[in-house]
C-alpha cells in the first residue's frame, strides 16, 4: 500500500484536494496524503488487485459481477438506478445517524455527481457535462462529487473537476477539507472541529458531521 507521484492533476479520493500521490499497485486511486490512502485501502484492496490484472493483460472479472466501488463479488449486488451498474445491496448496513461510509449503495446514491443529477431530475445523459448540477454546489464540493471513491472509476478517470480555494476556520484559520473532517458552518462562517461548539465528534472512519448554526 505504498504510493507514486504523478504529475497528472488529480482529485483525492477521500477529500478532493489535489492528489500528488497515485497507488502504485494499480495506478488508478490518487490520494493527497499517506493518512488518506490508509482510510480508504479497505474499499480499494479488491479493486487495485483487479486493476493490476487488467493492467497485466489478464483475464478480469465482468463488471456485472462485482461491485463497482470495492469490487466484492460475493453479494448481494445490485444495479444502481442513476447509472445501471453493478454495486453491492448493502443499505442494511448503515446505521441511522452514525455518519459511516460503510455503504457502498447510500455512499453513492448520496454522495456522487451521478446520482445527484439523476435524483434532481436534470436533462442530459452525461451528469459530467451538467452545468445545473455544477451550479448547485460550490467548487469543492463539486470536485468531490465527481472523484471521491463513491463514484465509479470510470466516472472518476474522465471527470474534469473545478479547481478551487481552500477554506480556512474563521476562528483560528487552521485549513479546513469541507468534505472529509468534522465542520460547523454558520453565519460566522466556516469552523473547524475543535472550534466548533456543542459538535458530537464523527465516529472513526465515519462520513464527517456538517452542522448548520444560526444563532451566532
Amino acid at each position: 500500500m505504498s504510493s507514486s507521484k504523478t504529475s497528472e492533476k488529480r482529485c483525492c479520493a477521500v477529500c478532493s484536494y489535489p492528489a500528488p500521490n497515485r497507488c502504485s499497485g494499480c495506478a488508478q486511486a490518487f490520494y493527497c496524503s499517506k493518512e488518506h490512502q490508509t482510510l480508504a485501502w479497505s474499499k480499494h484492496k479488491r479493486l487495485c488487485k483487479i486493476y493490476q490484472r487488467q493492467n497485466r493483460g489478464e483475464p478480469v472479472p465482468s463488471p456485472d459481477t462485482y461491485c463497482g466501488l470495492c469490487g466484492k463479488e460475493n453479494g448481494p449486488l445490485r444495479q444502481t438506478q442513476c447509472c445501471n451498474r453493478t454495486i453491492c445491496d448493502d443499505y442494511d448496513n448503515y446505521t441511522p445517524f452514525s455518519y459511516s461510509a460503510n455503504s457502498c449503495s447510500r455512499n453513492h446514491d448520496r454522495y456522487t455527481r451521478c446520482c445527484y443529477h439523476y435524483n434532481e431530475k436534470h436533462r442530459g445523459k452525461d451528469p459530467l457535462q451538467c452545468r445545473k448540477c455544477s451550479e448547485d454546489h460550490d467548487a469543492e464540493k463539486e470536485a468531490w462529487y465527481m472523484t471521491n471513491n463513491f463514484n465509479f472509476q470510470d466516472d472518476i478517470l474522465r471527470a474534469h473537476p473545478p479547481s478551487f480555494a481552500p477554506k480556512h476556520c474563521t476562528k483560528c484559520g487552521k485549513q479546513v477539507k469541507q468534505n472529509a473532517e468534522t465542520v460547523s458552518v454558520g453565519r460566522s462562517g466556516i469552523h473547524c472541529e475543535g472550534c466548533s461548539e456543542n459538535m458530537v465528534p464523527a465516529p472513526p472512519g465515519g462520513m464527517p458531521r456538517t452542522t448548520y448554526r444560526f444563532k451566532d
